[in-house]
């Protein structure tokens, strides 16, 4: 699966973006990730219920994910804090990746 992140915001405006693949990833971490892709339900999410919100909260991640697997693609952009506890479980995993990429 290709994973497209891209993230800013937070305490200090972070700026993070991570892009991959995870059959380029240990095993280990490539079924964590995709635990958690499935468990938030990615491909079944209607990108209305977790667009951005128009108001701004201190300290929020805007995040947008592109997920694209066997012809299939999917793309939501949404504030953290106002999505699913699942969906936000995966975007903290990435956003560690992120930074786990830039320290590289």
């Amino acid at each position: 699966m290709h994973i497209d992140y891209q993230c800013s915001g937070g305490f200090g405006g972070l700026r993070l973006a991570y892009k991959g693949e995870t059959d380029a990833l240990p095993d280990a971490e490539a079924k964590m990730l995709l635990d958690l892709i499935e468990t938030a339900n990615v491909f079944e999410i209607d990108p209305d219920q977790v667009s951005q919100k128009t108001r701004n909260i201190p300290d929020d991640f805007t995040c947008r994910l592109t997920l694209s697997m066997a012809g299939r693609k999917k793309t939501l952009s949404f504030n953290e804090l106002g999505a699913p506890e699942t969906l936000r479980r995966l975007s903290a995993h990435l956003r560690k990746l992120a930074i786990k990429k830039q320290s590289d």
